[in-house]
């Protein structure tokens, strides 16, 4: 009997990120019960390095005064659709809407899509003064990016592998949007499979995934995340990167497979910066603060949900990076999840949340560590680090449609070395005034932690197939 689709990203988004399949009618799928991982078994399971590529140039941005803390970033402030109105009160007594923010100073222009499609286009207007490093727009070109994939010396298209089209460019391994489709086809079923100029749709009433040509951009049930490498096209085709196949498409449409999952009943929760480190100072207080406010928040939500917590600070301490990975570490059964508030320009705006960088890929931003050439080893757990990322995202973003800036990497120093599930998570800018309003806010921070708890909850719930092969 074959277990249905669990949803890991909320209902509101008729996702199911989690599918345990067991049926031994899903043969290609069924084949890890004599070598683990179906892609560990086709590829290596992105564990090996494929043949390197020249690491991309870092993205240009305004000098910014740097934080004392390696793991802070601004960085630019992604699309979003026109968020519904949710009021709560803040601490100073006045009302402020979730999601609403300082009109832009320039619109990125929207472009076509088929009149059939259901699903709506997430670009908004962004500033480039208030944004520390510009990201490509979602349906907007990037004509870099485009360049390098018509540029590729060599283009060699292989032999199927297990059903799968895959296409070497530049000494990378690409598999074609068909492949993705036609495997993930008897969970999701989709009815949906269009390529329009550079925009490409998969779509059924479970899951709809949207990228574009030369776009470094996907999102999954408008939800955004961020490849390591822009889609290109070869022959007609649409193409995803191996890498990202591996670390980031396969582990959020199927959990159930994802590599070394371990059973957790644990969470420990850091608070960022504190004591002689304030991180970003905001309109309404230093961030260490705010961090901490909301770590004691998120730690009496996870304690209503049944889970253990232990809290790398619970005062206004400095712990080193160091120490608060070696918390970490040393916590049996744990995931961890590391709290901080961002900034840059005052009409800066937007929730983000950072996974580690996979090995053989480059850091969303310039300053976030790199081009990661021999792995770290928080990489061991690159695929529950995706999916605990996409579970607290997908939540918050989906409960108060804030700007959703979109799920990121980076080799931030308590990621690069956590040996458990980890994420980073930025809570809004502390620097932008509405939203340092809601930061500020008691009732913010206990509406968001409820949503992280729940997060918690259904990415444990999504990894109980994995977790049970252990």
């Amino acid at each position: 009997m074959t277990p249905g689709p669990h949803p890991i990203f909320p209902k509101a988004l008729i996702a199911t990120f989690a599918v345990a399949l067991a049926s031994a009618s899903f043969d290609v799928a069924h084949a890890d019960d004599a070598k683990p991982g179906f892609f560990k078994k086709l590829f290596g399971g992105g564990s090996k390095t494929e043949t390197p590529a020249p690491a991309p140039e870092p993205e240009k941005k305004p000098a910014t005064k740097p934080k004392p803390e390696p793991e802070k970033t601004a960085t630019k402030k992604p699309s979003s659709t026109k968020p519904p109105r949710v009021i709560i009160t803040t601490t100073g007594g006045k009302k402020v809407e979730i999601g609403k923010k300082s009109t832009p100073t320039k619109s990125v222009a929207k472009t076509e899509k088929p009149k059939e499609e259901p699903v709506k286009d997430v670009t908004s207007s962004s500033s480039a003064k208030d944004n520390e490093a510009p990201m490509k727009g979602e349906f907007k070109v990037d004509a870099e990016d485009k360049a390098a994939a018509e540029r590729s010396k060599s283009v060699e298209v292989l032999p199927a592998n297990g059903g799968w089209e895959i296409v070497k460019i530049g000494g990378r391994d690409y598999v074609t949007a068909e492949s993705i489709r036609n495997f993930y086809n008897p969970v999701y079923g989709f009815t949906t499979f269009r390529i329009q100029g550079t925009h490409f749709w998969l779509g059924s009433s479970k899951l709809i995934l949207k990228a574009q040509i030369g776009s470094q951009e996907m999102l999954i049930n408008n939800i955004k995340f961020i490849l390591s490498f822009p889609v290109v096209e070869y022959n007609g085709k649409v193409l995803f990167s191996r890498l990202d196949l591996c670390k980031l498409i396969d582990p959020v449409l199927y959990p159930s497979h994802i590599q070394n999952a371990e059973f957790f009943d644990t969470v420990v929760v850091d608070a960022g910066h504190g004591g002689h480190d304030a991180g970003a100072r905001g309109v309404y207080g230093y961030e260490k603060d705010f961090a901490l406010k909301m770590a004691m928040s998120v730690r009496a939500a996870l304690m209503q949900r049944g889970f253990k917590v232990i809290l790398t600070r619970s005062t206004d301490t400095f712990i080193t990076l160091g120490g608060r990975v070696a918390i970490a570490n040393q916590t049996p059964k744990s995931i961890f999840l590391s709290f901080h508030f961002n900034s840059g320009g005052a009409a800066a705006t937007g929730i983000e949340t950072w996974a580690l960088t996979p090995q053989s890929a480059a850091a969303t931003i310039s300053r976030g560590g790199g081009y990661n050439v021999n792995g770290v080893t928080g990489n061991k757990q690159d695929s529950a680090n995706i999916a605990l990322a996409t579970a607290v995202h997908a939540s918050v973003i989906s409960r108060f449609k804030f700007v959703d800036r979109g799920i990121k990497r980076a080799q931030w120093s308590v990621l690069s070395g956590c040996k458990r599930p980890g994420i980073l998570f930025e809570g809004g800018f502390v620097t932008n005034g509405a939203e340092c309003q809601l930061v500020a806010s008691e009732t913010y921070r206990q509406q968001v932690s409820a949503a992280i708890g729940d997060a918690v909850l259904n990415y444990r719930k999504a990894l109980e197939s994995a977790m049970a092969k252990r």
